[in-house]
């Protein structure tokens, strides 16, 4: 019986719907014909000339409706070669935020997109009618590329390139097209934004990327350089340098050859003495007195890369020290015991201690 009432309740509900929508639309029809009754007999309608501004599937409520919104009559004779016999009831974008109010209140953020700022809405929309949602010229990223076009150039020159930027909704998976609270009109705080997608396993082919989300709620201890965004080593958009989108030069194996060109990513923070100083006692904490144990690993023809020690994003270990490391199909263990003089370390080779006091 309750069952019986709710899908009676359920119909009625949608009846209703429908018979508001019905009635809306005979508002609109009557609202048309009202505008056009105004016209005197033997006159033509606005849209008998005008055809291209309906011509497209969504008109907009003012074109749809009544013309004399957005243009009222200046006086001039209508419609005369050469003669402009209406104009606009407002300039530029005050014309948009008589009726848009809440786009203007929206346009109070902190960083605002140069066409908006501008007041210059029709860059991006069709004042009248569109094939697109909201009125727009394109759909994303095309309609961006229109402005951006050093983007669409890099997505066919580049070594790798982030998906999200280029396919679906593009653009506005990561910004909002008007105003917003964040740099570069992100809809929310980078580092978050880039955790809204890579909260999972991600497999691309013939690639598998880690879930960071994860990694980093698991680890006590986080890279400084992602303490507050991603961006610092990666580029949102695309990359000409490798296939992980970084920003600068970065080996992506297990060995190269020790030189500053290939390691320009890491050295943006960290000192390049770490590297070519063969003996220190202040370049590195890495070190067996003033032996330096960077150097002994890293420079030379078959050096060992970073991430054969460290964990690029978090650990918990100390210094990002890796709990395993990828050795073709061996997840080879690593032991790493830290103490207030050095430590041991057990992995590649047995185990082997530094002090960097006698």
């Amino acid at each position: 019986m309750k069952i019986q009432k709710k899908q009676s309740i359920k119909k009625l509900n949608f009846n209703l719907i429908k018979f508001s929508g019905t009635i809306l639309f005979v508002c609109l029809l009557l609202t048309q014909v009202n505008v056009y009754s105004q016209i005197k007999e033997g006159e033509k309608t606005c849209v008998e000339c005008h055809k291209n501004t309906v011509k497209k599937d969504i008109l907009h409520g003012p074109t749809a409706t009544d013309c004399t919104v957005c243009h009222v009559p200046n006086g001039e004779k209508h419609p005369l070669e050469n003669v402009t016999g209406f104009k606009y009831l407002e300039e530029g974008a005050n014309l948009c935020y008589s009726c848009h109010e809440e786009a203007q209140a929206e346009f109070k953020k902190r960083y605002i997109h140069k066409p908006v700022k501008k007041g210059k809405c029709a860059e991006c929309h069709d004042v009248h009618s569109s094939n697109n949602k909201n009125f727009v010229l394109q759909q994303s990223p095309a309609l961006c590329f229109t402005c951006h076009e050093d983007f669409e150039k890099a997505e066919e020159t580049s070594i790798s390139v982030h998906k999200p930027s280029f396919d679906g909704k593009s653009c506005m998976i990561c910004h909002t097209p008007h105003a917003s609270s964040q740099k570069r009109l992100l809809v929310e705080n980078s580092k978050q934004l880039c955790l809204n997608c890579h909260n999972k396993t991600i497999k691309e082919n013939d690639r598998k990327i880690a879930n960071i989300g994860k990694q980093l709620d698991e680890s006590s201890h986080i890279h400084k350089a992602l303490k507050k965004r991603c961006t610092s080593c990666h580029n949102a958009h695309f990359s000409k340098k490798n296939k992980q989108l970084l920003k600068e030069t970065y080996p992506l194996g297990n060995y190269a050859k020790g030189l500053e060109d290939n390691y320009t990513l890491c050295f943006n923070c960290h000192d390049t003495d770490l590297l070519n100083l063969k003996n220190t006692t202040t370049a590195t904490e890495f070190r067996d007195g003033d032996r330096n144990l960077h150097f002994l690993h890293l420079n030379k023809d078959k050096g060992r890369t970073c991430i054969n020690c460290h964990d690029v994003h978090s650990s918990n270990n100390t210094k990002l020290i890796a709990k395993t490391r990828k050795f073709g199909r061996w997840n080879m263990p690593l032991k790493f015991i830290e103490n207030e003089n050095g430590g041991t370390c057990t992995g590649c080779h047995k185990a082997l201690t530094y002090k960097r006091d006698e």
